[in-house]
């Protein structure tokens, strides 16, 4: 490679044109495949269809067009791009002949820099200077403005120059190409990750701690991977993309600061710099411990010896997988091994034991009534939209979620520090959990300063009634349990079908007229329930579900109702219309019963297995076979949700085309025509 004076005079500024050209030759196929990638997954796809009829649709972004397609181009080569450039880092020929050239440093890495941003934000230009050509084509399948095509270009040139700028600072942190790339995807997907584990420790130890990973969708948002490969049905914001760009920048800062200390023997080392092996060692050593300690927590609850087991097996084998990594050998074993360690152990058991020890007060922490501004309380928390999207008008948001009602938010409270005092037996300590005996309540409240203080419990129904039934006879926590603002709501249909599936029963009420009068009856019935009504076990009578028309396309609402047993008014407004019949499960639809007396001590270990207890009982001769028609109606009115503690006997039914469904009495529920049978 030959040097001539114009480039040397160059350098002072930072480029060297040589460099520049050695780059695009010999590392031009990423920019071709990269154009070549984004050409075929989005003008190209403008044109594919596997419908000949297929007519042209408006979309409001152009990550509409196989948006996952595009990512895997977008998300795959700026990195391949800053492993292939910045490869001479990792090899030691290749480094020392680099580093002899009579450049410095800053001028290396400019130029190497300029060359990957050529051969990446060339081709994401050049794609959307076609799509901005062929928008007017015919055959086009896709109605969109001329903005749209500028949101995109920005958006890839953004997260192209946000992955490239990552790639060259793991590069230069680090001493291994393949360590590079699994370095780079794991810090793309950690935030996430890290999220998931803690949130799964904390959930396991804090009393009332609600597991919120499990329920929120912006998880995506703490990893970029994640989010990047969602990207068809939400677009990055603006927001979004000034961050990427502050990170663009902090890493090619941090890059020029890190490149001008990096030795050339570090070349083949794993890390590259001293200083960043304690905080390499230390995540993944935490890394491994939550997840042997979640597992053997999971597994082994409440068993100390496999719990403090699973952290140390974590502990060990992090260590051990983090000092084969930085020495390049699996003979690791020296005489500051052991306090190395233990030290390591030590700190990292701490910072995982105190947040979930309860030290923090966070088990016992209930806000004062003078700085709550709202409360919800109850089991549908989640099916409320804390992004503010709406679909049709009839997603539930935030300002249906809270109450302001002064009384009822001292009720929640009531019944949030009796929990929180007393502190009921956790499910996973019995061996057998029956969920009819709890009410799972999730308590929110809106603070005066912005924040949200969030718990989850499951209330025993059993020593909890006097606080539960002022909670839950409120207008409040009806209202935000049972969706009843989306009643308020416009809907286009009402579709009813019966609880059992297969039975294909169903109706739907399109008439204007009637549908407002279903819906102030629904909630009318909604708003009158009983503390009773809400914690009683006995079957749906049928199931209810608004449908929003959308563009033509039938589409269900946000929450579905239940027509249950205690609705008089709708039962009687069903058959008024006609509607009763044609829904309802009736004992014409089916075939036969079989009923058999529960024996709590002689089955308990299969309480989860209906089938096998219907068998014992069937070996003993226990089982009574009826195709009564009033027998099986009496059964089909009397029914209450399997559930093996709280019964006295157990009821298989077999409906008409051979589907079986598993149903509950209780001694108080029989009739004389059931009574006069199991005699």
């Amino acid at each position: 490679m030959k040097w001539g004076m114009p480039d040397m005079m160059r350098s002072r500024y930072f480029f060297n044109s040589s460099i520049i050209r050695q780059n695009l030759r010999q590392h031009g196929w990423m920019g071709i495949i990269y154009a070549l990638g984004l050409m075929f997954a989005l003008p190209l796809q403008l044109f594919m269809s596997n419908n000949p009829n297929a007519k042209p649709r408006e979309i409001d972004h152009l990550f509409r067009i196989t948006g996952e397609m595009q990512m895997i181009f977008i998300v795959s080569m700026p990195v391949v791009a800053g492993l292939f450039l910045f490869y001479y880092l990792q090899t030691k020929s290749p480094s020392d002949m680099w580093h002899s050239l009579p450049l410095r440093r800053e001028h290396l890495l400019t130029s190497h820099l300029f060359s990957g941003l050529l051969l990446l934000l060339i081709p994401v230009w050049l794609t959307a200077a076609v799509v901005a050509l062929v928008r007017q084509w015919s055959g086009n399948l896709y109605i969109f403005q001329g903005n749209e095509i500028w949101s995109w270009c920005i958006a890839v040139t953004v997260l192209t120059l946000f992955l490239f700028c990552l790639s060259v600072f793991v590069g230069i942190c680090s001493g291994q190409s393949v360590l590079q790339g699994i370095i780079i995807y794991a810090l793309l997907l950690l935030p996430a990750v890290g999220i998931l584990l803690l949130d799964s420790h904390l959930s396991i130890y804090l009393y009332g701690y609600p597991e919120l990973s499990a329920y929120h969708n912006n998880l995506e948002y703490w990893s970029p991977f994640i989010r990047m490969m969602n990207i068809s049905g939400n677009p990055f914001s603006s927001v979004e993309l000034w961050v990427y760009v502050g990170f663009s920048a902090l890493f090619i800062g941090l890059s020029y600061l890190l490149y001008r200390k990096r030795h050339s023997e570090k070349a083949g080392q794993a890390i590259a710099f001293v200083y960043f092996n304690p905080l390499f060692k230390a995540g993944i050593m935490i890394c491994c411990m939550l997840i042997a300690g979640n597992y053997f927590a999971q597994m082994k609850h409440q068993q100390i010896g496999w719990i403090i087991s699973g952290y140390a097996i974590g502990a060990i084998v992090g260590y051990i997988a983090a000092e084969m990594i930085i020495r390049k050998t699996w003979q690791i074993v020296t005489r500051k091994v052991p306090v190395e360690f233990a030290i390591y152990t030590a700190l990292l058991g701490l910072f995982l034991y105190i947040p979930a020890s309860g030290l923090t007060g966070y088990e016992t922490r209930v806000p004062s009534e003078d700085k709550i501004s709202g409360v919800f309380a109850g089991s549908s928390y989640w099916m409320y939209n804390r992004a503010g999207d709406t679909f049709g008008g009839n997603f539930l948001t935030d300002e249906d979620l809270f109450s302001k009602d002064k009384q009822y938010i001292e009720a929640v409270r009531k019944l949030h520090l009796a929990v929180a005092t007393i502190r009921p037996e956790n499910k996973l300590s019995k061996p057998y959990f029956d969920y009819s005996e709890y009410q799972s309540f999730t308590v929110a409240y809106s603070l005066d300063n912005g924040r949200e203080l969030l718990r989850k419990y499951l209330v025993p129904l059993k020593g909890f009634e006097p606080e539960l039934k002022v909670v839950m006879e409120s207008e409040g926590f009806k209202r935000a349990q049972y969706a009843v603002s989306q009643l308020e709501k416009n809907i286009d249909l009402i579709r009813i079908n019966s609880s059992v599936g297969n039975l294909n029963k169903q109706v739907v009420i399109s008439d204007p007229e009637e549908i407002t009068e279903f819906k102030a009856i629904l909630k009318k019935e909604i708003l009158n329930m009983s503390y009773e009504d809400q914690t009683d076990d006995r079957a749906a009578v049928a199931n209810i579900a608004p449908i929003v028309n959308i563009d033509g396309i039938g589409s269900s609402t946000f929450f579905n109702y239940s027509w249950f047993a205690s609705y008089h008014e709708l039962e009687k407004w069903m058959e008024e219309k006609g509607y009763a019949n044609k829904v309802r499960t009736n004992a014409e639809d089916v075939e036969s019963a079989k009923l058999v007396k529960v024996d709590h001590n002689r089955t308990a270990e299969n309480v989860y297995d209906p089938e096998l207890l219907l068998k014992l009982a069937g070996n003993e001769n226990q089982v009574i076979l009826t195709e009564d028609k009033a027998v099986l109606a009496d059964i089909l009115k009397q029914r209450r949700s399997y559930s093996y503690k709280n019964s006295d006997y157990l009821v298989k039914l077999i409906y008409n085309g051979g589907y079986t469904d598993f149903v509950m009495l209780k001694a108080s529920d029989l009739t004389p025509g059931l009574k006069a049978l199991l005699k």
